[in-house]
């Protein structure tokens, strides 16, 4: 994958910069923000030039030419392209290619850092050295880390590590790139992109995203062996042989008149054809013929938005269809896309980008994105942000902030007012046009990505979308921007339900100052258990009563708990050598609870020594720290029961089940039995 990129000379960047893209491997997923004129599309187009596929876009303010480079920093998994290397054409270089890389690496992780003193370390370079200390220790044994570029001329160089090149051996920089560009597949989507172009089989561009070469495929179909006319042979050899028996019957005629006359190949030129004579002739005469729709409807005829969305949803077709990315088989994809929302209508933003988080996350694809839509940001649930702010061109000191989506509301204090104010706001005016469209399903916004997950094990999301939007304040933002509109304009009304539910936080306030959808289509309800009556509720959030005690409740809190139980079990065990001092084995959680609550009044927690009594808030934060990893296990842990024996729906799905008025609950092999 690609770590970060150094560049200089380049559209807006005057003098050299290091750009953070990603914080790790996990996590695929790079959102990059700023004013226009910031440096965007920049680094895409970069990018773009350094895998042969654009032209140098000079930065005006570069005086020296020598100067101007663009060297991506990659981080490769070895054994992954070890294994690729193996079988590729550079498979009788295998022992030097990996040695040069090897010694590379080894010159950056361990070297390179004692190197730059004094003028030499600029800010660039600190913060190279900055990223690649704080991976390190996860990285340094399993991949290389390289950076290796090209200049104006495209020619391979090694700035700014001028010494990469002695660490070679018997390779040179040319083959060093050779082999990146080969294992990895850049495919640049910019704004000004046409779709119709891009989305013809023979478009290069487009054979990348299907991951075929079609003249290949061409090729491979002419020289495939079968029988024909008793023989066992090929297509080409077929036509071949039809040919010359064409010619001979000819010359056989001509021959009568006189037997010196003789239809023959030129002297020195080859008799027969290849599949390379007839390949642009089927291009031409097949291919071109067939040509993407919509509806019956060329996609140069759709609006700019329906093409711009055509195009993401191929891109998507081809690489969900390939599905989980394996390195090792050189099927390494990078899609850089600039501004994916242009000409989008509102309601389909936030799904485009659901969509591109999930080539990434479950796929394995790196994705870069830039954006005007900061909508997205509450919605990505992992990933990368990078922000870049205006500056003079002659610094770039704060330009480039970098943070985790996983915890990117911890860090909003640091962001900038159009970061905070716009996210939220850009996310709601898009719902709000998808909720009035009679195509919606209905939604649910909730808090999390872990809430998403637990509620998708029973709720059938064909009927209901399920959003997480980034903790209880955006629940209630969103809200309120929703009905706002039905002050003024009661016909704005949504056509779906919609519930904002949250959880029933230890400190609840008063909420008497929320807006309210008259019809009840748009509700804001938290989680509630309900000890007397042994079920969930979900209650208004503008049901305030200061003198009410209320039972801190959240989604986890209210599962099944045998599996429930389970995950958490599957998760201590995987932790057991990381977390020895906390004694696991003096705890048991009762499978047979009603609710799944750690906190508060718990029946599903028992503490079996008084030792462990006193120790049970350390427990308790052990699983908390483990919530993500616990609701992947639960989600993995509920399908493989449900395919085996009837279970108790949890009542929660009931209480939502009766919030939407029909039967959003999802259908299982087996019967499901209600509490």
């Amino acid at each position: 994958m690609i770590l970060g990129v150094f560049i200089n000379g380049f559209k807006s960047y005057a003098q050299t910069a290091y750009i953070h893209l990603s914080k790790s491997d996990l996590y695929k997923f790079t959102t990059i923000v700023g004013k226009n004129g910031t440096g965007k599309s920049a680094i895409l187009e970069a990018l773009n030039f350094f895998f042969k596929q654009g032209s140098w876009n000079i930065n005006r303010s570069s005086k020296n030419k020598e100067d101007l480079f663009i060297s991506p920093v990659f981080l490769i998994e070895k054994s992954s392209l070890e294994k690729w290397l193996e079988s590729s054409d550079f498979k009788s270089k295998v022992g030097d290619i990996k040695s040069g890389l090897e010694q590379v690496s080894k010159y950056l992780w361990d070297e390179a850092n004692d190197t730059f003193k004094g003028a030499t370390r600029r800010a660039h370079i600190k913060e190279f050295f900055n990223q690649s200390e704080m991976i390190r220790a996860n990285y340094i044994e399993t991949h290389y880390l390289l950076v290796i570029g090209k200049n104006v001329d495209a020619k391979s160089i090694s700035k700014p590590f001028s010494n990469i090149d002695k660490n070679l051996g018997t390779i040179t920089l040319d083959q060093i790139n050779n082999v990146i560009e080969n294992y990895y597949n850049y495919i640049y989507i910019p704004v000004e992109q046409q779709a119709n172009s891009t989305l013809r089989i023979e478009n290069m561009q487009m054979q990348k995203i299907m991951n075929q070469n079609v003249i290949l495929k061409i090729e491979q179909l002419l020289k495939e062996k079968m029988s024909v006319d008793d023989k066992y042979q090929s297509l080409i050899e077929h036509i071949n042989g039809q040919l010359s028996h064409f010619i001979e019957d000819i010359n056989k005629v001509i021959k009568t008149v006189n037997p010196d006359y003789e239809f023959r190949a030129l002297r020195n030129k080859r008799r027969n054809l290849t599949p390379s004579d007839i390949v642009d002739n089927i291009l031409d005469g097949y291919f071109s013929k067939r040509t993407l729709k919509s509806s019956h409807k060329e996609i140069e005829d759709l609006s700019s938005g329906e093409q711009r969305r055509a195009l993401i949803d191929i891109v998507y077709a081809f690489l969900t269809n390939r599905g989980k990315e394996d390195e090792a088989k050189g099927r390494n994809v990078i899609l850089a896309i600039d501004e994916p929302e242009v000409s989008q209508d509102l309601s389909h933003c936030f799904e485009q980008f659901e969509r591109l988080e999930k080539l990434s996350n479950m796929y394995g694809n790196q994705v870069l994105v830039t954006t005007h839509w900061y909508g997205v940001l509450p919605v990505i649930e992992n990933g990368t942000l990078l922000h870049l702010a205006e500056t003079e061109e002659s610094s770039y000191h704060g330009k480039f902030s970098i943070f985790d989506f996983y915890n990117y509301l911890d860090s909003q204090e640091y962001f900038p007012d159009e970061i905070k104010l716009k996210s939220v706001y850009d996310l709601a005016v898009s719902l709000s046009a998808y909720i009035r469209k009679e195509s919606s399903k209905h939604l649910i916004l909730c808090e999390g990505g872990t809430d998403k997950r637990y509620l998708e094990t029973l709720i059938d999301t064909d009927k209901v979308r399920i959003l997480p939007v980034g903790g209880v304040n955006n629940v209630r933002n969103i809200y309120n921007l929703l009905v706002m509109p039905l002050k003024i304009d009661r016909r704005a009304n949504s056509i779906r339900k919609v519930l904002c539910l949250t959880d029933t936080d230890p400190s609840i306030t008063n909420n008497s100052d929320l807006g309210k959808d008259p019809s009840g289509k748009i509700q804001l309800k938290r989680l509630q258990i309900n000890h007397n009556k042994n079920r969930v509720d979900l209650i208004s959030l503008d049901n305030y009563n200061p003198s009410t005690a209320y039972t801190v409740t959240r989604i986890e809190d209210v599962l099944d708990s045998k599996i429930y139980k389970k995950a958490i079990g599957i998760i201590i065990e995987e932790n057991k050598q990381e977390y020895g001092h906390i004694l696991f084995d003096d705890y048991e959680l009762v499978g047979d609870s009603n609710f799944t609550n750690l906190l508060g009044d718990s029946k599903f927690l028992f503490c079996k020594t008084l030792k462990s009594l006193e120790a049970k808030s350390e427990f308790i934060s052990f699983v908390e720290s483990k919530k993500t990893q616990i609701s992947f296990k639960y989600l993995e842990e509920f399908n493989r029961a449900a395919l085996i024996e009837p279970f108790t729906v949890p009542s929660v799905f009931i209480s939502i089940n009766d919030f939407f008025s029909e039967d959003v609950i999802r259908a299982t092999p087996e019967v499901l039995t209600e509490i």
